[in-house]
């Protein structure tokens, strides 16, 4: 029988980060109890990595996309999911959003770290479900277009 690889949710914290300096960054409230870095360009690769899935890259990248809209227009979610679906193999706008905010949910159990890096996580991830929800309506009207 295989072994099923266990899945981690890791945060890449900006400490040296690829050379950066402090103003390669920006700073997000999150959750009115804790600030996140967002890298300001490199948004697929950071702040988080997904380890030890099958989908790891891919994961990851959706998942930093997600975190770096954070404090962002609501037609910039939108936009964003607009653009992800179209790319995707879903057939269906709503099974496409289900699909998504099931995945961020199961995430809240492979995360990894500290205790305030897996609360700071949860509270992220939170607040994308949050925005996700708000973007809902427009980006399945969008996406019926």
């Amino acid at each position: 029988m295989a072994e099923e690889r266990q899945m981690f949710v890791v945060w890449k914290r900006p400490d040296g980060f690829h050379g950066a300096s402090p103003a390669d960054f920006r700073v997000v409230e999150v959750g009115g109890e804790s600030r996140i870095w967002l890298h300001k360009t490199d948004n697929q690769h950071f702040p988080f990595r997904i380890a030890g899935g099958w989908q790891e890259v891919e994961g990851t990248q959706r998942l930093n996309n997600l975190v770096n809209l954070l404090n962002r227009k609501s037609s910039d979610w939108v936009d964003w999911l607009v653009h992800s679906f179209d790319n995707s193999m879903a057939e269906n706008p709503k099974t496409f959003l289900t699909a998504m905010t099931t995945w961020l949910h199961d995430l809240r159990g492979s995360l990894k770290g500290d205790t305030w890096e897996v609360e700071i996580m949860g509270q992220v991830l939170n607040e994308v479900e949050r925005q996700l929800e708000t973007a809902r309506a427009a980006f399945l009207a969008k996406a019926a277009d």
